[in-house]
């Protein structure tokens, strides 16, 4: 697991943040850190495969980014987790059932991101609204 930790981590990722930069008027500093969390969200997924991890508004942004990249984004989903990594966007917002399995996953994806990582997964710290 460890090796897979550290080739997360050692992915170069600085072009999802130039495109948020340029196409989403972001900061160099938000988009550096909505990298650097992006590859966190990814160890999660690494970590707990079973848990259903749902990103937060800014790492999200940073995973639309990379899945557009498509080449790069199917080869690290391929060395990272030897499989395509699918998004699943939340479309039924009148489903009542999957609104709580979206919301249950995010917050327990909060509560590890925090343990793994010592600082708050949602930035605008409201995750009973989290879009």
């Amino acid at each position: 697991m460890h090796a897979l930790n550290e080739s997360i981590q050692n992915l170069d990722l600085r072009y999802l943040g130039d495109r948020l930069i340029d196409k989403e008027n972001w900061t160099h500093e938000m988009a550096q850190n909505a990298v650097r969390r992006y590859k966190n969200f990814l160890t999660l997924i690494a970590r707990y495969p079973d848990l259903y991890c749902v990103p937060c508004l800014d790492i999200d942004e940073v995973w639309h980014a990379h899945i557009l990249h498509t080449e790069e984004y199917m080869r690290d989903c391929d060395l990272l987790f030897g499989r395509y990594l699918h998004h699943r966007p939340f479309r039924e917002r009148g489903d009542q059932k999957a609104m709580a399995e979206m919301q249950n996953g995010f917050y327990q994806t909060a509560e590890l991101y925090r343990k793994e990582f010592g600082e708050f997964y949602s930035l605008d710290m409201d995750i009973g609204e989290f879009w």
